[in-house]
């Protein structure tokens, strides 16, 4: 290869950028409040992935009016882009199924969203919802 080629070649290797992570700078255990209810939410992020998540909820189960506190920590990750993160795992035990949305944007160390989970049982037509429920978290 002449040695302009090779000197051209080093060039535009040099020059192209890195690829950076999605949530740059976000990076750490978050720590929040649900909103109206005051429980807590917890959840990690690393790179542009958020996981880990715990969050406390009230759910009203099969509409009898009495309410449950539900613990939710899917074994699930959800993918940050553009600064926004959104969608809906689904977890199966035996015959029930846990669904859970997620919801919202991170910048500078705060994430504002949203989670819902519900719980269907096959067979028993029993369905536990928490609802759509905003929360906001830190950077902890």
């Amino acid at each position: 290869m002449p040695r302009f080629a090779t000197r051209l070649a080093l060039l535009a290797a040099l020059v192209v950028p890195a690829a950076a992570p999605a949530a740059a700078g976000t990076g750490g255990s978050y720590k929040g409040k649900i909103d109206y209810q005051g429980y807590a939410i917890t959840f990690k992020v690393k790179g542009n992935k958020i996981s880990k998540i715990v969050a406390r909820m009230l759910a009203d189960c099969d509409g009898d009016g009495y309410s449950e506190t539900f613990l939710i920590a899917p074994n699930a990750a959800w993918t940050i882009k553009g600064g926004r993160f959104s969608g809906r795992k689904v977890q199966t035990v035996d015959q029930s199924k846990a669904y859970v949305t997620f919801e919202g944007t991170i910048s500078g160390g705060k994430v504002k969203g949203y989670i819902r989970e519900w719980d269907t049982v096959a067979g028993s037509g029993v369905v536990c919802d928490t609802l759509k429920r905003t929360f906001s978290a830190r950077r902890s």
